[in-house]
């Protein structure tokens, strides 16, 4: 709007430098008339009432309201005189005369601005020109901008122009109508795709017409070429052999486009104009294409899909790499319902209550799952669009072979009005055109084009040339049939279902391995297998049927240039001259033809990754830009109202991991077992991983990734009595903390693995008693306990506030729990720590308490859930090594002079109960002999981050305790707390063990290191080297887990 105010001020108006008109038909007045003289005759006086050419030296009674009147007196004068001077008027049938005014031009509008006025305008330009689309409305500009317009006259041209402009844009703030309603009917996805555009609910919907993008205005030839000629003479691979991918592209890449084509395409048999599935990337192959398909693959308990199957049958008689992605979705799925339920956010997910009278129960639990399933469904099309963008599209374009976080994504919020057209979340309808876009048979694999043939060989007894056309479609027909409806009992691939009907996790790895690893076909003429010939003949000939515009058509419709000649498409002459033979002029070539014939695009470094044809190039991304951007679901409606703050969290992308892609995620997820954290496989599957060696290698990050073939990783073993924990933890040779020193490694190099905690041998024995020697010092536990009894009030006092009335509230966890422990760490091992004694330091106690929660979850607990620690260790490396520099730089510093570096300036003031550490602590441990590499990354920094956040987790559950199901003893705290005496300090220490006893969630891993039984109560658990295991102390409690034990060893005070 700003802009656009701007510039009404710029416009010319030629009317300014004319006298007004005389002549007598539009009745107006001479300017030398006497309303004119009358006017003229009191436009002396200032608007205060003084005369602006005689100032009074003494001030009078004011005037100005009765000397306003007279001018209005007399101005209402001239106008009557003026009016009784009007020819009588024959123009109209009642003689009545033309009301319409004179409007003022921008001369005029000037003379009316006022200073503030002009400011305003000063500010409307700053406002246009600044890079903020964003305006501050505590300026009030659209307040003054009102001021302005309601200063000019009634007849300004200005104050019209710009009352269109504030009314345009005041419209322009709100969509009309809405894309975006509330109620399940619209924030859910319906079976068939409608309602995707609200207002025109049947757009995209399974079971309507493919749209046309293209129109075929070029007269075409009857008849057209034989289309068996055209594929043995342009088309097929037995005219000259298999031609490899020239980017080396896996198979599986071809897996996801066959995916989308079968998500977005389903002509109908009875009506090839006809799709029966939507025109959306809802992930329709999984979930089906209409309600009852839905229902086939829904088990209508708790949101769940059916395990291990998808909807679509068609999808079956394709490679099983295909069927391996939906697979991994449908697994996906049900990970996300079962946690939106244990989450339940905001109690969205609560289930009936069993009270409720039996009919109103059975609903609630059918809207209880369905709300579950909905909700789930949104959140896996989240994580398939991305892959889409992030993983599939960057391949396509070869942004996987740089270190660029740029992606081309459809969902960028644009500026309003920035080019019209570009809107979002209108819905979309599939162009038959498309349907023969993604039809990349080309790049089929020799691997695939066996299975194909394979195929043809189990389904009709012979060889694929022996069948004809009618057995090929009767025989697949009878097929379909044959195929059950409920997508449970289907085979698939031969591949055994357990007693739960989920496949065996090793089959599935295999085929997906396999599948990874396949080199797949080059695009262009020559390279389709023979295999396909009928399915390309059908092709064809349903292309004819839709009356497709020609490739030189569709190429304009793009806005690329036609081909003149056939080696203009072609450059090879074994094919364009075949293609001169066929069709007589290029403008004759038809659509599908030409893009499975035209050349192929040589590979660039970003911008080709898949080398496709030319026209296919172009094309695919206008309608990947389409597909995305007009679903209102990736689009107005993708938010976490709708997927929930954990939903949207789950699946988004991260542009510092991988450059944002996902596809990790969703292998990790489905096989957590099979795929480590690091897997090339898992996360690049769209190249060949020799291929994707060489990439990372001159990116500089193969070190990042785990080049071995997925294999079976051993289930976690988990121990969870006291006499089977204490075994695991009190035997150091058979169990090691192999997992911690990784950590350490990872996050602090080679001095990281020599961390005291890293091992249980006599060096790191060793490393424990130097630290215990600096850091357990005379009076060590009444200076920890006087250094809490400081900062804790401190901390209460800046960060409590008052809403109102006379509690007080306070965040006791970031502000108080948290922070407490940034500080003590900080004394202890002289961190730089910015706070009112060290206004020098770098981090905020926030800041630095999320770096060392990094630093702990790292080590500790990085491999806990394998889908996020690669992530979160790409999070905590750069972190740890900012901070590991900076306490670096500090130590050194003090090895080399008694004073401290400016970013860790001393605030131990006199009275701090810790002021024998922090720069006495960094030199005790330089005294060890430790060098200062050595001393700051093996023991400052790991020491540093193990105790800040597990200190602060254990208090916070001691809390949670003690104000949930422990809250009658708060009291008896409280009244302990404040005698200050040895006797009660004891028993508020029992009463801290207890408050960990019932609600601390605590455990520790081992790595075993030799073949072991473990005896964990009455089960035996068997382990070899490799196993992982956990020892839970949770599940170690008294022998009666509700009786307390406050007073052991202590009396009442």
């Amino acid at each position: 709007m700003m802009r656009r105010l701007s510039t009404v001020f710029k416009n010319k108006d030629k009317e300014n430098t004319k006298s007004s008109p005389t002549s007598a038909e539009n009745g107006a007045t001479s300017s030398n008339g006497p309303a004119r003289r009358l006017t003229m005759g009191v436009s002396k006086k200032s608007t205060s009432g003084t005369a602006s050419s005689n100032p009074q030296a003494f001030e009078g009674p004011d005037h100005s309201v009765k000397r306003a009147g007279i001018v209005g007196t007399l101005e209402s004068l001239g106008k009557v005189i003026s009016t009784a001077n009007r020819p009588l008027n024959t123009e109209t049938g009642d003689g009545s005369y033309d009301a319409k005014q004179e409007q003022l031009g921008l001369l005029d509008d000037l003379k009316s601005l006022r200073i503030k006025d002009l400011e305003t305008l000063q500010l409307t330009m700053k406002q246009e020109l600044g890079t903020s689309k964003l305006t501050d409305d505590k300026a009030m500009l659209m307040e003054r901008l009102i001021q302005l317009v309601a200063n000019l006259p009634g007849t300004s041209k200005t104050r019209v122009k710009l009352t269109e402009v504030l009314v345009d844009e005041l419209w322009g703030s709100l969509e009309h109508p809405p894309a975006s309603m509330l109620g399940d009917k619209y924030n859910y996805r319906q079976a068939d795709g409608s309602y995707n555009n609200i207002r025109f609910p049947d757009i995209g919907k399974a079971g309507t017409a493919y749209a046309r993008s293209v129109t075929p205005k070029i007269v075409q030839p009857n008849p057209k070429p034989d289309p068996g000629l055209i594929f043995d003479t342009i088309m097929s691979r037995d005219n000259g052999g298999f031609k490899p991918h020239p980017n080396n592209v896996s198979s599986m890449l071809y897996y996801i486009a066959s995916i989308i084509i079968h998500d977005c395409f389903r002509t109908s048999h009875e009506d090839f104009n006809i799709s029966m599935t939507s025109s959306y990337l809802d992930l329709s192959p999984l979930y089906g294409s209409n309600q009852d398909e839905q229902n086939n693959m829904r088990t209508l308990k708790d949101g769940e899909l059916k395990p291990d199957c998808f909807s679509e049958k068609r999808l079956l008689g394709f490679p099983p790499g295909v069927g391996c992605i939906l697979i991994m979705f449908n697994r996906f799925h049900n990970y996300v319902v079962k946690q939106l339920a244990t989450i339940n956010e905001n109690g969205r997910f609560t289930p009936p209550k069993d009270n409720l009278p039996e009919d109103k129960k059975q609903a609630a639990w059918k809207k209880y799952d369905n709300d579950l399933f909905q909700t789930g469904r949104l959140i896996t099309c989240g994580l398939y669009i991305n892959v889409i963008l992030l993983d599939y599209l960057r391949t396509i374009v070869g942004l996987n072979r740089v270190n660029s976080t740029w992606t081309l994504d459809p969902r960028i919020e644009m500026e309003r009005n920035s080019k019209p057209g570009t809107v979002a979340g209108v819905g979309n309808q599939c162009a038959a055109e498309f349907n023969l876009v993604y039809r990349w048979h080309s790049c089929i694999s020799q691997r695939d084009e066996k299975w194909s043939e394979d195929l043809y060989m189990k389904i009709f007894g012979k060889s694929h040339k022996e069948v004809s056309m009618q057995e090929l479609l009767v025989g697949l027909g009878k097929l379909e049939a044959m195929t059950p409806d409920d997508p449970l009992q289907r085979d698939f691939a031969g591949m055994k279902r357990g007693s739960d009907g989920k496949l065996n996790d090793d089959d599935l790895v295999k085929e997906l391995t396999a599948s990874i690893e396949d080199l797949a076909g080059s695009s262009g003429a020559n390279n389709v297998p023979a295999v396909l010939r009928a399915v390309e003949i059908l092709g064809m000939e349903q292309a004819r049927a839709w009356k497709c515009a020609t490739l030189n058509e569709f190429r304009k419709h793009f806005g690329l240039i036609p081909h003149e000649k056939f080696s203009d498409i072609n450059s090879d002459p074994a094919v364009y001259e075949k293609l001169k033979v066929l069709y007589d002029d290029p403008d004759l070539v038809e659509l599908y033809t030409g893009l499975v014939c035209e050349d192929a695009k040589k590979p660039m470094d970003p911008g080709v990754g898949i080398g496709p044809t030319y026209t296919i190039s172009r094309s695919i991304l206008s309608d990947a830009v389409t597909l995305v951007r007009g679903d209102r679901f990736y689009t107005t409606d993708y938010h976490p109202a709708n997927l929930t703050n954990w939903g949207v969290t789950e699946v988004d992308y991260d542009l510092n991991v991988n450059q944002g892609c996902v596809f990790y995620k969703l292998f990790i997820r489905a096989f957590p077992n099979h795929f480590s954290f690091n897997s090339i496989y898992a996360h690049y599957p769209l190249t060949i991983p020799s291929e994707n060696k060489k990439i990372m290698e001159k990116l500089g990050r193969v070190d990042d990734y785990s080049w071995e073939k997925p294999s079976k990783i051993p289930e976690r073993k988990n121990i969870v009595t006291y006499d089977g924990v204490k075994s695991v933890l009190t035997n150091g040779e058979a169990f090691g903390v192999d997992n911690w020193r990784k950590g350490l490694a990872f996050l602090m190099g080679k001095p990281g693995a020599n961390f005291m905690l890293a091992g249980d041998g006599d060096f790191f024995a060793e490393r424990r008693n130097q630290m215990k020697e600096c850091l357990y010092q005379d009076k060590w536990h009444e200076s920890v306990k006087n250094y809490y009894e400081s900062i804790v009030p401190k901390l209460l006092k800046r960060w409590s506030y008052n809403i109102g009335g006379t509690t007080n509230q306070v965040d006791v966890i970031r502000d108080i729990d948290n922070s407490a422990h940034v500080y003590f760490a900080s004394n202890i091992f002289h961190l730089p720590l910015k706070s009112e004694e060290n206004p020098k330091g770098v981090y905020t106690e926030h800041e630095l308490y999320m770096v060392l929660a990094v630093i702990f979850i790292v080590i500790f607990f990085g491999d806990v859930d394998p889908a996020k620690t690669f992530p979160l260790r790409a999070a905590g490396l750069p972190v740890t090594q900012d901070l590991g520099q900076l306490v670096e730089q500090n130590v050194n510093f003090i090895s080399k002079t008694s004073l401290v570096s400016g970013i860790v300036d001393t605030f131990m003031e006199e009275n701090n109960a810790l002021k024998d550490y922090g720069v006495h602590m960094v030199r005790h441990l330089l005294k060890t002999g430790l060098g200062v590499h050595e001393t700051v990354w093996s023991q400052i920094l790991p020491t540093a981050g193990a105790m800040v956040a597990n200190q602060a987790q254990v208090f916070g559950q001691v809390l949670d305790y003690y104000l949930g199901d422990g809250k009658e003893h708060l009291s008896e705290i409280n009244r302990l707390a404040k005698l200050n005496t040895a006797e009660a300090d004891d028993i508020l220490l029992h009463y801290l063990l207890e408050g960990i006893r019932m609600y601390g969630t605590f455990g520790a891993y081992r790595t075993c290191h030799q073949n072991i039984t473990i005896n964990d109560g009455s089960r035996k658990v068997e382990c070899k080297p490799g196993d992982s295991v956990f020892t839970s102390f949770v599940c170690v409690p008294f022998p009666i887990p509700t009786q307390h034990n406050f007073l052991t060893n202590s009396r009442s005070p």
